[in-house]
């Protein structure tokens, strides 16, 4: 009796271990070229299951990146705002983006949003905004940080706030293109320290050094 009742009973899955396994599939084929055998094979789904789960192809992707978003600010958020030196927390914050971009067996496998639907982004309306959101959610991390760092006084007073948050958002969308193209870690990691540092001198940024005898705006 109890045999029967459990036998139509749909096969249970992780929800988060399936997402993560779906993600992976997106950023090695690129979201035209991975097809729901894609997925199915990678989530250990079938495909009647995984659309039941999950919905079409376009919501499994949203459900997948959203997942990663969420995972991953926590740590974007501590690399910035935790350290009180800002030139070190921009280090520490494009250092796990390449660790990121970097991710991959043979290749880098580059940004789970840029380097996965930036194509799809000019003929689809819902990936266009999910591209855009993810765009202005960068921004206004690079604003909140340097709004931080010019009230500590780290920064000149003067300093325009947007025009280097554009700055180090470009910096961001040139890694993940290049790794991408299949550029290794140690050169990612060597140009985003070698970018920081010029940004910041560009921008006034007062030396690590001598933060400590600067007074920080009351």
């Amino acid at each position: 009796m109890n045999e029967k009742s459990t036998r139509g009973r749909p096969r249970k899955y992780d929800t988060r271990a399936a997402l993560d396994a779906a993600l992976l599939e997106f950023r090695r084929h690129g979201y035209t070229a991975t097809s729901l055998d894609h997925l199915s094979e990678a989530t250990k789904m079938a495909r009647p299951s995984l659309y039941a789960a999950f919905g079409h192809k376009r919501s499994i992707y949203l459900r997948a990146v959203g997942q990663y978003v969420e995972d991953k600010a926590v740590d974007w958020n501590r690399a910035l705002f935790d350290e009180p030196s800002f030139a070190k927390a921009l280090e520490a914050y494009f250092l796990i983006l390449v660790a990121i971009y970097s991710e991959g067996d043979d290749r880098p496998l580059g940004c789970p949003m840029l380097s996965v639907i930036a194509a799809e982004a000019t003929a689809d309306p819902v990936m266009s905004a999910e591209l855009s959101a993810a765009l202005e959610r960068t921004d206004a991390r690079f604003r909140n940080r340097i709004a931080v760092a010019r009230d500590d006084v780290q920064l000149p007073p003067e300093t325009d706030v947007d025009a280097l948050a554009d700055l180090l958002a470009a910096l961001q969308h040139s890694l993940a293109l290049r790794a991408r193209a299949g550029t290794e870690q140690p050169e990612l990691e060597r140009i985003a320290r070698n970018s920081v540092a010029l940004i910041l001198r560009s921008a006034g940024a007062i030396p690590v050094s001598d933060y400590a005898t600067v007074a920080p705006n009351p």
